[in-house]
């Protein structure tokens, strides 16, 4: 008996210390709080979003325009650069995987405490569903986000404002925040618990990306669960400035909203994260750098009473593709996502 027991605690401990070296520090933090004691012995919730995000893609451009030398009598070309890089090995499948698991073990967290799932077909007779479209879960969309997968639980149903042309799913409230919507929604439904989850899987770091002279990008690789940050990415707006990228901030949150004051929820419980969590020995940690400087014509050519300039424009194109494990990318993403998840939900599941 006691050796079963040494094998078995040397066995927690070697598990412990793998998923140690996975993930690295947890910190997370409460972005808002507010009238928690108002939820106690709340039975009812309503799962209005669930989604997680995984990052497999990131473009990016920078130029710099040319034109007539600090002084005078020298011209500089135009400069561009551009920068890609993906991910391969990661499939729909992997990530969808991930997500189902992490539903799952959400549902059990609430079942647990002996709370009633309202169904997407009871909260599409509320009122604030009235002009919202009905969409089916357990697909991967790539047009939430430039460059991220957004995946939705299997069996799962939710509601959407609109559906644009491009797929985009837009979830209503005013300023785009739902957290209004929820409020009316809670309201509807006798003043139920809603549950909104969004979580971002990004690699690409690129703080401090640009700087210096010319065209200049500089990007990282770096597996986390991000706290808030911006997906800065090559815009595709049919009219634009070259060079031009579009910038979108994100938020990894698990957050729960019951009742309705003013325009906004009576209880609000908003988990955030402090800084990101690092997901390790997935992604290959690498730097990516896309350089072009502006070449100058100091001479130019003597045309009589004027002298012509004719500097070279220069572009620069970088890319790189980074091989992962498919699984072991599930895997860390799942884990990161799913520390995050058993926290927040715990904490505010305590004040029930």
């Amino acid at each position: 008996m006691k050796k079963f027991l040494a094998i078995t605690s040397c066995c927690i401990a070697i598990g412990l210390y793998v998923q140690a070296q996975t993930l690295g520090e947890f910190d997370p933090k409460t972005n808002f709080s507010q009238a928690l004691g108002k939820i106690k012995g709340e039975k009812n919730l309503y799962i209005a979003n669930f989604n997680v995000n995984f990052q497999v893609y990131n473009e990016k451009e920078d130029f710099k325009q040319g034109g007539r030398a600090f002084g005078g009598g020298a011209y500089k070309g135009d400069a561009k650069a551009s920068l890609s890089v993906g991910l391969t090995g990661v499939s729909e499948k992997d990530v969808q995987e991930a997500t189902d698991k992490l539903y799952q073990d959400f549902l059990d967290q609430v079942k647990a405490k002996g709370m009633n799932i309202i169904t997407a077909d009871e909260a599409g007779k509320a009122e604030t569903y009235a002009d919202y479209v009905k969409l089916e879960g357990g697909k991967v969309s790539v047009s939430q986000y430039a460059g991220l997968m957004t995946a939705t639980p299997s069996n799962y149903s939710y509601y959407a404002k609109k559906v644009t042309e491009d797929g985009k799913v837009k979830k209503g409230g005013f300023l785009g925040q739902p957290h209004f919507v929820y409020a009316k929604l809670s309201k509807d439904l006798n003043d139920a618990i809603i549950a909104n989850v969004d979580l971002f899987v990004m690699f690409v770091e690129d703080k401090n990306a640009w700087g210096g002279a010319g065209a200049n990008i500089k990007i990282k690789t770096n597996m986390r669960l991000a706290a808030t940050e911006a997906i800065i990415s090559t815009s595709t707006a049919k009219i634009k400035l070259k060079g031009q990228n579009t910038v979108e901030g994100i938020t990894s949150t698990v957050a729960f909203y019951r009742g309705k004051m003013g325009l906004g929820p009576e209880t609000m419980y908003v988990g955030v994260l402090k800084d990101a969590l690092p997901i390790g020995d997935v992604v290959e940690a690498t730097k990516v750098q896309s350089y072009a400087n502006n070449r100058t014509d100091f001479t130019g050519t003597s045309a009589g009473l004027y002298t012509i300039y004719n500097p070279e424009n220069v572009a620069s194109n970088e890319a790189k593709v980074i091989q992962v494990d498919g699984k072991k990318y599930a895997k860390g993403a799942y884990e990161a996502c799913k520390k995050m998840l058993d926290h927040h939900s715990s904490t505010f599941f305590n004040r029930l």
